[in-house]
């Protein structure tokens, strides 16, 4: 199955995750002024993770292959399989026929996805039709004229493919790739797809090969303890083709959410097929991310929604926030309420549509949130056609109560439970910075995704940047203490078992070292922190050494079999110098303490050496971005600071009160 990512798909979840209602307006604006939004010819968007549309660096191929007979291994007892429970964007579902096949678009295009399945092929027609006279009409009176309600459309028909009816199923005929063989019996296509959505190959020999490594798939648009159901039968499958008692369980993200509903729908068996739980960043109890979109949370402040938020996304998404500041001032053609309005109508429509009955998008609610949500949406607990649904989220959040308990139980039967977090990061940070505009961005200590006390099962903590009292942190176990001064991990519910990375990214398998730390926990090298404590301390740094490890070294290694073969290829000296950074490179991956600096520093080394053999081009003449965004930065300042987050039109009602322009 080919999937076509496009830059304007990066740009529409952006934009619609938080005010998706823009993107009609500014759709035809994007195209034009960044030709690279639309880079591919066909008509087919496919979103299979955050970090893939917004990096871009996906090209995922078929992946529809038809199921193999299991079949039975006698592996040695003291080798342990161990199950992958993948995030959110990692098990890929698709939109199947009344024969159970892919169904395919107007243009043949297979609908799939791992994030969002969009069909891009209605979506001109989507735009035209409905959001398009609306969006004259309003500009023309300067009001709303249908305009909110025609987004609100918009939005439900672009997501309608992933809707849930008010009982909780999916309206749609979804379906699950599902892999019942290890990853060694993978196609290649299959093993290069889950080797880039989990990077693991430095750990299949560390855990007896790639015959013991499985991957559980499960829909986003179903219940988890359905999935959970699933996961168990999975479990028994994996024993019969192994020949083993137990198995180890590796949640990743929004795998946590699977975990918690199988621990309570075995909790009266004692657990006796799990040898190990290892919860990688895992959403155990939540994220505020979920609880702040649920509640309408929003940082709405003018300064920081109408000036820096736009510019932040496109200068993620590009390297430049110019469209941003563009963005910004076009905008201003709108008068405040109407922005506001359409807002207000994308957010209706997300939640109809995606999140309000997907009982898989309520277990991301915080735990101790989910009480004021459920009164928020008090229409599920009283209406009886929401019936099954409540049982069915209620039942989950239950499960959630009795997480500790279940863990606790599960490692009386002798079992070890780790967990592997990032933290001291807002909302804003490094990726997906568009979830800075969530509330909670303000107060949050977390991987910028999910915050630390859900993923570390209970670690105390300030928010991003902030120190602990100096009375908290004398009165309390300093061996415990983070370097930082921002978490307790002693109030973790395994304070011997849980490993912090300061400044990690959600997406910690661009972290080399965090891969090398589940290859020592999945094999039972390390047992505990007091575990090789000298290369893998409780409180590590972070590093993004992706580039490197993915591409990099690869590319060295085919210059040095080139050079071989042929010295006439490249200069002398040039593959020295290569040859240099390449084993500089080798020698600094041994290093398992992070510093995010020395990693950028190498990866900077070794690009520099690529361009000089002349396998890769230099970086080209940046002035002229620049200078744009210098001059759309100052245009969008200055019109700001007469206008504010007021519309031009706002001026003629009277509406606002003009200010002469700030002049630095």
């Amino acid at each position: 199955m080919k999937k076509t990512h496009k830059r304007v798909i990066a740009f529409l979840l952006a934009s619609t995750f938080v005010f998706s209602a823009m993107t009609a307006g500014v759709f035809a604006i994007a195209s034009y002024l960044n030709p690279n939004l639309s880079s591919s010819t066909s008509s087919y968007m496919s979103v299979n993770s955050v970090d893939d549309f917004i990096n871009l660096i996906e090209n995922t191929a078929d992946i529809f292959t038809e199921v193999k007979e299991p079949e039975k291994h006698d592996a040695p007892q003291e080798i342990v399989p161990t199950i992958i429970i993948p995030g959110i964007s990692q098990s890929i579902s698709y939109l199947a026929d009344e024969n159970g096949n892919p169904a395919v678009n107007s243009n043949g295009e297979e609908l799939s996805g791992g994030l969002l399945i969009i069909d891009s092929s209605t979506l001109p027609g989507i735009l035209i039709n409905t959001a398009a006279g609306p969006l004259v009409t309003s500009l023309i009176a300067q009001a709303d004229i249908g305009l909110s309600d025609a987004i609100y459309d918009t939005v439900t028909q672009v997501f309608a493919i992933q809707s849930s009816a008010k009982d909780g199923k999916a309206k749609q005929n979804l379906k699950t790739i599902t892999y019942n063989y290890p990853v060694a019996e993978m196609n290649q296509d299959d093993k290069d797809y889950f080797y880039r959505m989990i990077p693991m190959k430095s750990v299949v020999d560390e855990i007896g090969g790639e015959e013991n490594l499985y991957f559980f798939t499960f829909p986003l648009i179903s219940d988890p303890m359905i999935s959970a159901a699933k996961l168990n039968n999975y479990i028994q499958m994996v024993k019969e083709q192994r020949g083993c008692e137990k198995v180890n369980i590796v949640t990743i993200s929004l795998g946590g959410t699977i975990l918690t509903a199988y621990l309570e729908l075995y909790k009266n068996t004692n657990y006796p097929d799990i040898n190990k739980v290892l919860n990688v960043v895992s959403c155990l109890q939540g994220t505020d991310v979920m609880g702040d979109f649920y509640m309408r949370n929003f940082n709405i402040e003018d300064q920081f929604f109408f000036q820096e938020f736009l510019p932040m996304i496109m200068k993620e998404m590009n390297g430049y926030a110019t469209l941003g500041h563009i963005i910004n001032i076009a905008l201003k053609i709108f008068p405040r309420s109407v922005i506001e309005n359409i807002l207000t109508a994308a957010v209706d429509g997300i939640l109809d549509t995606l999140m309000l009955n997907c009982p898989q998008f309520w277990a991301m609610i915080p735990t101790d949130r989910y009480d004021d949500v459920i009164e928020k949406y008090s229409f599920i607990k009283t209406d009886p056609e929401y019936s099954r649904l409540y049982a069915t989220i209620s039942k989950f959040q239950e499960a959630r109560l009795n997480l500790d308990d279940n863990l606790i139980k599960l490692t009386q039967q002798g079992a070890l439970v780790h967990n592997v977090c990032g933290y001291d990061l807002d909302y804003s940070s490094q990726d997906y910075c568009f979830f800075a505009a969530m509330k909670s961005s303000l107060t949050t200590n977390s991987d910028a995704i999910i915050d630390i006390d859900s993923t570390s099962l209970g670690a105390t903590y300030v928010k991003a940047g902030d120190v602990l009292s100096e009375e908290y942190i004398s009165t309390h176990d300093p061996k415990y203490i983070s370097p930082d001064g921002s978490i307790d991990a002693s109030t973790c519910l395994f304070p011997d078992n849980v490993w912090f990375f300061h400044g990690q990214h959600h997406e910690v398998g661009r972290n080399d070292v965090v891969i090398k730390l589940i290859a020592k926990l999945a094999s039972g090298q390390i047992n505990s922190t007091a575990d090789m404590a000298d290369k893998f301390p409780q409180f590590n740094g972070n590093r993004n050494t992706r580039d490197i490890t993915r591409w990099l070294l690869e590319e060295a290694e085919l210059v040095f079999a080139e050079y071989e073969n042929d010295p006439t290829l490249y200069n002398a000296d040039d593959v020295a110098e290569l040859r240099s950074v390449y084993n500089d490179s080798l020698v600094f991956l041994e290093n398992t303490i992070c510093e995010p600096t020395e990693a950028a520093a190498m990866l900077e080394r070794f690009e520099y050496a690529l361009c000089r053999v002349g396998v890769r081009d230099p970086e080209g003449d940046t002035s002229t971005d620049e200078a744009l965004e210098i001059i759309c930065a100052f245009l969008d300042e200055t019109i700001y600071s007469v206008f504010g987050a007021s519309g031009f039109s706002d001026l003629i009602n009277s509406e606002i009160e003009v200010k002469p322009p700030v002049v630095a």
